[in-house]
């Protein structure tokens, strides 16, 4: 069955996979620079992230260079995303995703004729923008034309093929890592615009999201949209039902929002500036588990660190991003919070093993707890925080939410990348301990703050936040609030109080 004739879940699994498509992209590109620090071809032509065959203060110089090639495609990201606040919703979700695949091609083309360091920075800033924008529109597009029982799994798809990225580029690292010349990075660059031929092919042909189209005040194409996903008759009660709800929560959000400033940093009836912390926090704590400064740099900690050869150093990284690519996996069907809780202690024993490095057997003991920390982490912490933004917002500010959601995790993972091969040699084994902190807290947050979403229709989660007064609130409602409830019933329950309580 075609994009142009699918139809129910077979339409939105399609919609998720194609979406996914581009996190495969993202993983790619964030982990492929982990082999190239070691590569003497590479290092050829870009010498200034040479920390291989440098001492003291010129590795010391080299360190910071090198973070900044890694990170600069993080910087890059956070713009991409931030930009959605302002084409989000102009453009639609397909637009966006279109402009996403067109700058993030032109990046991956730069960085893969690159001749100097100046270029190498430049593509890995384009193509980051590109990729950017994917995040900040792909799982808000998913979440909104899944069905409440199913989205959680269709969004953790994105999570399974970002993570086969990262396995992907570690192999075609090892595999090329024997080849001579130049070829052996510059096709390793280049090999993801295979994949965003494919993004850009099929993207034209899949429906825009009901929910955007309802904001703009297309009810036809959105009734007809809808009676798509939900594979019924446009004039079936249940999809009539569905974008009256739609339309009838965007309308109290624009009145709620009248009331008081609708700003994104606004604290009116619908919570709006409560909403944007949990969305951007969500991604800063998984960002300061500390999961990619192992995937960045798990091929320089095999090989500089712990002393593999530079084809087990390789061998051992590609199989680290293995374990993060069943991990994913593995959430698509345990979608759980444990895998955040499980890393406090792993980075704990990664800094116990690994503070006397004189002790071969406990700091090669070391890599177990890597390999779990990758497997534990994904399984709940890796993409349900972009999902869960996307949850949260209100309809219409979704796009600006989701937005800074993105640029936070971007934000956070270019500190991560910047700062880590300074403090691996500086603070060396004591860098694991400032992460086991982290997660530490990360726990309590999630536990005390963040609302359960799992098997509620957006416009659900939205009451949650309607219905709370304070920070502490929306946990609790969450757990009162009846699933499948009437919303239309709720809504005009809330609006009879209300008019009660002014007179």
């Amino acid at each position: 069955m075609g994009l142009r004739n699918a139809q129910g879940e077979s339409l939105q699994r399609m919609i998720a996979v194609l979406g996914a498509v581009a996190f495969l992209v993202q993983g790619y590109n964030q982990a492929m620079m982990n082999g190239f620090m070691t590569l003497p071809s590479f290092l050829e032509t870009v010498p200034e992230v040479d920390t291989t065959h440098t001492t003291g203060s010129q590795k010391s110089h080299n360190s910071t260079i090198q973070g900044l090639v890694i990170a600069i495609f993080e910087i890059g990201s956070a713009a991409g995303a931030l930009s959605c606040l302002f084409i989000g919703d102009k453009l639609g979700r397909r637009k966006t995703m279109i402009l996403a695949g067109t700058i993030a091609t032109a990046g991956i083309i730069i960085q893969a004729t690159t001749y100097s360091l100046a270029q190498i920075l430049v593509g890995r800033t384009v193509t980051g923008v590109g990729i950017g924008m994917y995040t900040g529109t792909v799982p808000m597009y998913v979440s909104e034309t899944a069905s409440a029982e199913k989205r959680g799994r269709l969004v953790l798809i994105e999570g399974v093929f970002a993570l086969s990225g990262f396995f992907i580029a570690s192999w075609v690292n090892f595999g090329m890592y024997h080849t001579t010349g130049s070829v052996s990075w510059r096709f390793t660059i280049a090999l993801p615009l295979l994949f965003i031929i494919i993004l850009l092919s099929l993207t034209p042909f899949l429906p825009e999201s009901p929910r955007w189209l309802v904001k703009q005040d297309k009810l036809d194409e959105a009734t007809h949209i809808m009676s798509r996903l939900l594979a019924a008759p446009a004039d079936d009660p249940e999809v009539i039902r569905e974008v009256t709800i739609i339309h009838a929560a965007i309308q109290r959000s624009t009145s709620n929002g009248a009331k008081k400033s609708g700003s994104i940093f606004s604290m009116n009836k619908n919570r709006h500036l409560h909403r944007l912390l949990i969305a951007m926090s969500v991604t800063m704590f998984t960002q300061l588990s500390g999961i990619n400064a192992i995937t960045f740099y798990s091929t320089s900690i095999f090989e500089e660190t712990l002393g593999y050869s530079g084809t087990d150093a390789r061998i051992l990284a590609a199989c680290l991003q293995m374990a993060l690519a069943l991990g994913g996996l593995t959430a698509v069907f345990v979608v759980d919070r444990f895998g955040r809780r499980a890393m406090v202690i792993e980075q704990a024993a990664v800094a116990g093993l690994t503070s006397n490095l004189g002790n071969t057997a406990a700091s090669r003991a070391a890599v177990f707890f890597y390999f779990m920390a990758d497997y534990t982490l994904t399984i709940g912490m890796f993409i349900i925080p972009f999902m869960y933004g996307a949850e949260i917002a209100p309809l219409d500010i979704r796009h600006q939410v989701t937005a800074m959601g993105a640029m936070s995790s971007w934000l956070f993972n270019f500190m991560v990348a910047e700062v880590s091969p300074i403090a691996f040699s500086s603070i060396k084994w004591k860098y694991n301990i400032v992460y086991a902190v982290t997660s530490a807290v990360g726990v309590v947050v999630i536990f005390l703050f963040y609302p359960e979403t799992r098997g509620r229709s957006l416009e659900e989660i939205d009451q949650i936040f309607i219905q709370s007064k304070s920070i502490f609130d929306p946990v609790r409602v969450a757990k009162k609030l009846p699933m499948g409830m009437d919303l239309m019933e709720e809504m005009d329950r809330k609006d009879e109080s209300e008019g009660a309580d002014a007179a």
